[in-house]
């Protein structure tokens, strides 16, 4: 089912999947290594559940914004409308896509 915007609701899930997936990327971060790091915030996830979160593309942004400060990510430029509605980060290549959209003062 698709909202206002003509973006279906499985391309919202893959989007929010594939920023995720992207920023493991940028920092060279399995699953596991997430896992680890969530547990020195002293949240506790397993791999598997990471693994079957980030799959679904479901997840709370209470988990993202745990694994996002868990690997020190601090800013994450998202796409626009208008990108979102061209396909950009949505499906397979998607988390390269974002992984390449950083912004500087992220950089390590």
């Amino acid at each position: 089912m698709a909202d206002e915007s003509g973006i279906a609701d499985a391309d919202w899930e893959s989007v929010a999947k594939n920023l995720l997936r992207g920023q493991l990327m940028t920092k060279g971060l399995s699953y596991a290594k997430l896992a680890e790091a969530m547990a020195g915030i002293g949240v506790e996830e397993t791999e598997v559940s990471i693994k079957n979160k980030v799959g679904r593309g479901r997840f709370t942004f209470m988990f993202f914004l745990q694994a996002m400060t868990a690997i020190g990510t601090s800013r994450i430029l998202l796409p626009t409308l208008a990108e979102l509605q061209q396909g950009h980060g949505v499906g397979q290549g998607g988390a390269q896509t974002f992984a390449k959209k950083v912004s500087p003062s992220d950089t390590d």
